[in-house]
């Protein structure tokens, strides 16, 4: 006789990646490359620089900004830094920056523009260029508005840190790394607790997160998957509720819900994505069709169980 397995049966031993438990020091070091140093100093320098010799523009601070952090301070390395401005557009930025630095004999290459594409989350021109073989995004903090029919924020301005932490998807993903001071910044006042006890939650209300950006579900079950970490419970509810399941299928294209379906499967958990799909109750939303896409024929019944 055959035995019928759910999802939640099927539950490899998951080890979280967590912070180590406080030493009781207070804080976080992170430890740099050669290469991430002497970037910080080039941005230290050059902000200071500038102050000096552009009174006209208003005083820059460069902050580490999201998953290069996060990643650091468990212990793994990347080469993907996006560098947080706190008055500056990164193509302005970056036009000065990029003189500076070649000054001083270090070649700058792949110097691109990236165009504004809200489809792909990019909600403003930034810029991409890669030195000490460090691929490097300079984009400013922001605030963002929404509407209720859309996804793609009505307005964007220049924000403080704290506006630019609350906006994100989750609060390991929310913390800074400023490069004149040299410490981790975390303005939600859960980053770092969460990065320790390995929970995904948001920093704003679940709910307000997801209306605002329904695409968040998919992330948040994404990088709770990929670090083996435990969704917080009020996350889980608001996941749940038919506004915001509504959204996943209005406000996000088939297209978008495809590259995240395809970055959880690719992922360090997949069957662990796939269960939380399951358990939040998102599978429909996430696999829909469209009418005309429907085949016109009988259709097998659902099954949850492998």
């Amino acid at each position: 006789m055959s035995t019928r397995l759910s999802l939640a049966d099927l539950t490899p031993p998951r080890k979280p990646r967590v912070l180590p438990p406080d030493s009781g020091s207070g804080t976080l070091n992170i430890q740099l490359t050669p290469q991430e140093d002497r970037l910080c100093t080039l941005l230290d320098q050059f902000t200071n620089d500038l102050k000096e010799k552009r009174p006209d523009l208003p005083p820059v601070e460069c902050r580490i900004a999201g998953g290069w952090v996060r990643d650091k301070l468990l212990g793994g390395d990347s080469n993907d830094i996006d560098i947080a401005l706190s008055s500056m557009m990164g193509i302005a930025f970056a036009e000065l920056f990029v003189p500076f630095i070649e000054e001083k004999g270090f070649e700058v290459r792949n110097i691109t523009k990236i165009a504004r594409n809200p489809e792909q989350s990019k909600h403003l021109e930034t810029c991409k260029a890669t030195l000490m073989g460090l691929e490097i995004d300079f984009v400013n903090l922001r605030s963002e508005e929404y509407a209720l029919d859309s996804r793609i924020p009505t307005k964007v301005e220049f924000g403080t840190p704290e506006q630019d932490a609350m906006r994100r998807d989750i609060t390991v993903n929310a913390l800074f790394y400023n490069v004149h001071t040299r410490s981790v910044e975390d303005y939600t006042g859960k980053g770092l607790d969460d990065l320790r006890e390995g929970v995904a939650r948001t920093p704003l209300p679940p709910r307000e997160t997801f209306l605002d950006d329904p695409l968040r579900v998919l992330r948040c079950i994404r990088f709770a998957s990929r670090f083996g970490f435990e969704l917080d419970p009020s996350l889980k509810e608001s996941v749940r509720e038919k506004d915001v399941k509504d959204g996943l299928v209005s406000k996000i294209s088939r297209d978008r819900v495809g590259e995240e379906l395809d970055k959880m499967l690719k992922g360090r958990d997949p069957l662990h994505s796939l269960q939380l799909v399951e358990e939040l109750g998102v599978h429909e939303e996430i696999f829909y069709l469209a009418p005309s896409a429907k085949p016109s024929g009988p259709v097998a019944p659902r099954r949850t169980s492998v």
